[in-house]
């Protein structure tokens, strides 16, 4: 393979019949390599989390200064979420079909691209080129979620739920300090001209293209020709069923679970710094306020993936329903002036949506065989995402005419019905297994 040396150890297996021994195709990847690849999606994680929260914190208010109305604040987190959807299906399909690096390359190179045209559009007050802007930065969080499907291609499959949970983790160094950032990276690009609620999508444009280096220089040899080695896979990925696999019942509640997940989370989350802005409440109290959002959201990963292998993914999929639950009910109680109270509730929120996420994530990769999982993580990311872009634009409308707390008691009655669909399914899927 022009002389790049990957490290690989042959595994032997004895054959029962006759007691003859012979080699395996199969193959395991060294631990340091492993550590080595692991560690660098966990670094591109952690960046393309900080960049995608730099921008992110402000699009409702970014889309209501634009338009002067709150009806269509939704639009901004729509045409994102959009951009992440038909990132995952354009640059699977196109870029990645055999690879997961070019994936994720190309996605932070595109978001960063993105993250200018926002900068330049809020300059000139042209909502529709910042609905472009929007999309493309998209395409940022679409590298960042394929991080976790390159995780568990690295490592043997009884690790795949702690694989996956490490990276979504790693994210948490980044969105927990990108609302943070978001005020002050504002401020900075303010002096070079772009507003405030616009400069600071250039700033994460910038840091997805660190993130995007540290995927070429780092993530080497490709996670998928790992996975083709460990799983001895073909070179060239078979034309995938989607039809056929998706009549199976366990990717139908995988795929029921993420979208409903992300529903219940973006509805309440995408109009929170309205909602706050409107009770008199800082860019910093803000920031504050998702940041303690984001730390439920993806810090609680590695406790997920461990209990994901070790009691299974049906129990953390209810469980991530019952606390996802308790998340918006406290949101829909909770009143601006209590700061403290705001934290928590949307902190709440975020375990659930966590528990939720990571083992529904997990769920699809358990699905699909292994030709199959580049194509069915696609189509996976690209219905949560347009499930979450379609939550954000309704949540608009929604808060504007009802409230905050009615949309709180909303999203706890839908986290009630996935919780109920997954008990649903739990027979279904006791007679597959057998």
């Amino acid at each position: 393979m022009r002389g790049r040396r990957y490290r690989f150890a042959t595994v032997a297996i004895v054959e029962r019949t006759g007691g003859n021994t012979s080699p395996s195709p199969h193959r395991i990847v060294e631990r340091r390599t492993e550590y080595r690849i692991l560690g660098g999606l966990m670094g591109t994680s952690a960046l393309g989390g900080l960049g995608q929260l730099i921008g992110l914190t402000g699009t409702a208010l970014l889309i209501e200064e634009l338009l002067g109305s709150k009806t269509f604040i939704g639009t901004g987190n729509f045409a994102m979420m959009a951009g992440t959807a038909l990132g995952a299906s354009l640059l699977t399909r196109r870029l990645g079909k055999n690879r997961r690096r070019p994936t994720l390359i190309g996605g932070y190179l595109i978001g960063a691209i993105g993250g200018v045209v926002i900068g330049l559009a809020a300059r000139w007050q042209w909502y529709p080129l910042v609905l472009v802007g929007l999309a493309m930065f998209g395409f940022g969080n679409t590298a960042s979620q394929q991080s976790r499907f390159a995780a568990a291609d690295v490592v043997p499959d009884a690790r795949r739920g702690r694989a996956m949970s490490i990276v979504v983790w790693a994210s948490t160094i980044g969105v927990v300090f990108g609302p943070k950032l978001w005020g002050p990276s504002g401020r900075l690009m303010a002096h070079f001209g772009i507003p405030e609620l616009g400069g600071a999508y250039i700033v994460g444009g910038g840091v997805y293209v660190l993130a995007a280096v540290t995927c070429w220089l780092v993530i080497r040899p490709d996670p998928r020709e790992i996975s083709r080695a460990v799983r001895a896979e073909a070179s060239v990925l078979p034309k995938v069923d989607v039809r056929a696999c998706l009549r199976r019942p366990s990717l139908q509640l995988a795929l029921l679970t993420l979208v409903i997940g992300q529903i219940v989370m973006v509805a309440v989350m995408s109009v929170t710094s309205v909602h706050l802005h409107d009770h008199g409440y800082s860019a910093d109290a803000i920031g504050t306020v998702i940041s303690g959002h984001v730390l439920g959201m993806y810090a609680p990963s590695p406790v997920s993936g461990w209990l994901i292998d070790r009691i299974g993914r049906i129990p953390v999929l209810v469980g991530g329903c019952v606390v996802l639950i308790a998340g918006s009910m406290l949101s829909a109680l909770s009143q601006p002036g209590n700061h403290a109270l705001m934290i928590v509730a949307l902190f709440v929120l975020g375990v659930g949506w966590n528990a939720n996420f990571v083992a529904g994530s997990t769920l699809v990769t358990d699905s699909a065989l292994p030709e199959e999982r580049p194509r069915i993580q696609a189509i996976s990311d690209s219905a949560t995402f347009l499930a979450s872009g379609s939550a954000s634009l309704l949540a608009g409308f929604a808060l504007q005419w009802s409230s905050y707390s009615a949309m709180g008691v909303s999203s706890a009655c839908i986290a009630a019905l996935c919780g109920v669909l997954t008990l649903a399914y739990g027979p279904a899927l006791r007679r597959t297994a057998t």
